[in-house]
């Protein structure tokens, strides 16, 4: 276990020129104050591309995401570690007038400020989003919100579960008859902390430090969610009718389904191009099916008596052979199908490892090796990556107000007995 100095070595020596090099975004600096998942990935993806991200949290009150699925025994908090990679952690008391003042300070020196407060919350702290960009006119606010800065709801919390609620994909994710169903993890904020990152990157291409150029961004969370649900919503405006739930499938192309092997695994399929379609009905056993007006294109597959019986047909041929035998038959055949993977087959499986779809950090305060998701794109000339885990509350505390504001060790004892920090 790194003792407070070591960590502050780490993170000193982490913020020296070459640690940036060769990567895209080298000299933004982001200041990252929101909270949970939305707003703080978008800053998380603008780091692994060379950004530096300071985390703003309060001392007492940090990051939910902190105490989520923590593994007691390792002391590792891995949303955190996750989301938090490649940041570098302060605190600040925005209560006290003092701290305030400081992130004032920290923001004159940045390019992006990222935050989720509710409308009218930095307003109510005397620090708005009109006198943030008086004092640094080259500012990108990317503010982030459960239904947006305008609108009649927009005085409402919100969170992602209500965002995919209220953006109509929860009662489209459901078995026909039966229950809408929350996503498993947190599909709202993840889309909306990447159009964020998108619409950041689209602002810095007109913007200079202190100078000109910034600008406010209001993402509101259902609002990307809903955007690809546009088709859906088309179809319905155009013919009256709302889309109802398919389960595993889609209702406008067949198959796209999961089905069962014999040795009890899972596999996905989505063959509805013609040619791997007549294909699979060859292998099925079934190529009299290529020829019956019902299946013969995917207009008439799609309707629910047909949809049924290529269902069946699949179902019958996939359940009774092995997972690895179902694979191979399919692929040497040119059939869209793969296995359903859990973590564990994740982590074991060669693409994953070869391609480098995961990397191994040393966590710099435990000394643990974690193994988390790499970057998710690749920029062939400019590559992004991670350089640390998420870091301890106010790690950074003494090397950013240092190093980026200049305070001395004794301006900051002072600030820490006054609450500020």
């Amino acid at each position: 276990m790194k003792s407070k100095s070591e960590l502050s070595e780490f993170i000193a020596a982490q913020r020296r020129h070459e640690q940036y090099a060769g990567l895209p975004l080298a000299g933004i600096r982001v200041i990252d104050m929101a909270t949970v998942m939305a707003a703080p990935y978008a800053a998380t993806l603008l780091g692994d591309y060379g950004a530096e991200v300071i985390k703003v949290e309060n001392p007492s009150a940090p990051d939910a995401i902190r105490g989520w699925g923590v593994v007691e025994d390792k002391g590792i908090q891995p949303f955190w570690a996750v989301v938090g990679r490649n940041k570098f952690p302060i605190t600040l008391n925005l209560k006290v007038a003092e701290s305030r003042r400081i992130l004032v300070d920290l923001i004159r020196q940045a390019d992006v400020f990222i935050e989720n407060m509710r409308p009218g919350a930095l307003e109510k702290l005397g620090i708005g989003r009109d006198d943030l960009l008086r004092e640094n006119p080259g500012l990108i606010i990317g503010t982030v919100s459960g239904y947006g800065q305008s609108g009649p709801y927009a005085g409402r919390p919100g969170f992602g579960t209500l965002a995919e609620g209220f953006s109509g994909f929860t009662y489209l994710n459901a078995q026909p008859g039966g229950p809408p169903t929350n996503a498993p993890m947190a599909l709202a904020d993840f889309i909306a902390g990447v159009h964020l990152a998108f619409a950041v990157m689209i602002a810095l291409r007109h913007q200079k430090r202190g100078v000109a150029g910034g600008q406010i961004i209001d993402l509101a969370l259902y609002e990307p969610l809903f955007c690809m649900l546009g088709p859906d919503f088309l179809s319905c405006q155009l013919t009256g009718d709302v889309p109802t739930p398919k389960g595993n499938e889609l209702s406008y192309v067949v198959p796209r389904n999961n089905y069962r092997t014999r040795d009890g695994r899972w596999v996905t399929m989505s063959c509805a191009a013609q040619k791997p379609f007549e294909r699979l009905m060859e292998c099925v056993g079934h190529p009299e099916m290529n020829e019956d007006p019902r299946f013969k294109i995917n207009e008439e597959r799609i309707k629910d008596p047909n949809r049924g019986v290529i269902n069946q047909v699949v179902s019958e041929w996939v359940g009774s052979r092995d997972l690895q035998d179902v694979i191979d038959t399919c692929e040497q055949l040119g059939i869209t199908i793969g296995p359903i993977a859990s973590m564990r087959d994740v982590a074991e499986n060669v693409h994953f490892r070869e391609r480098g779809s995961m990397v191994e950090l040393e966590d710099p305060l435990t000394g643990l090796l974690l193994k988390i998701p790499n970057v998710p794109f690749r920029l062939l000339g400019t590559p992004g990556r991670i350089r640390f885990p998420g870091l301890p509350l106010g790690s950074a505390n003494d090397v950013i107000y240092r190093d980026v504001l200049g305070y001395s060790k004794e301006e900051l004892q002072k600030m820490q007995a006054g609450g500020a920090i």
